[in-house]
């Protein structure tokens, strides 16, 4: 199923403090929530250590049967470069890559997404990013039992 994007548009697959759209506003104003999506044979882990945001920060890693839910935003191609920069790209810390999601349309979407580019820890979630997460999964109306999944982690 094709999607109502305009040319200068690009898919993004937010699972992380990004599912939070008042965050990812702050770097990309144009960004608009198209429908929630899963990726299948994944799961979410903290790999990274922020010490801004002090503690654990996320990434994907491959578990099969796994699943995470995330929200697909259309981004405007002219601001990924100020998310690639939010997301510490040209330091080598996340990577901008590009996945099939299976939207909340029951059709596969390629979008992309970023992950932790040298995985470390894992480490336990910062509060603060776990909290944006958690925002942005009830903002995007994620089930309720990825929802508590989520708040179980907090430490």
């Amino acid at each position: 199923m094709a999607l109502d994007l305009a040319p200068d548009e690009l898919l993004n697959f937010a699972y992380g403090s990004n599912l939070a759209i008042r965050y990812v506003h702050d770097e990309c104003p144009s960004a608009r929530t198209v429908m929630h999506a899963a990726l299948p044979n994944y799961s979410i882990a903290f790999r990274r250590y922020s010490t801004n945001m002090k503690g654990g920060i996320s990434t994907i890693i491959e578990t099969p049967g796994g699943l995470v839910h995330g929200a697909l935003y259309a981004i405007k191609r002219a601001e990924i470069e100020a998310m690639d920069e939010l997301e510490n790209v040209n330091e080598g810390l996340y990577r901008r890559e590009t996945f099939r999601v299976l939207g909340a349309d029951q059709a596969w979407h390629s979008a992309d997404l970023y992950r932790v580019a040298r995985p470390g820890g894992p480490f336990p979630p910062s509060p603060v990013y776990l909290g944006l997460m958690i925002e942005g999964a009830i903002e995007h109306g994620l089930p309720a039992d990825y929802v508590e999944g989520l708040r179980a982690l907090s430490p």
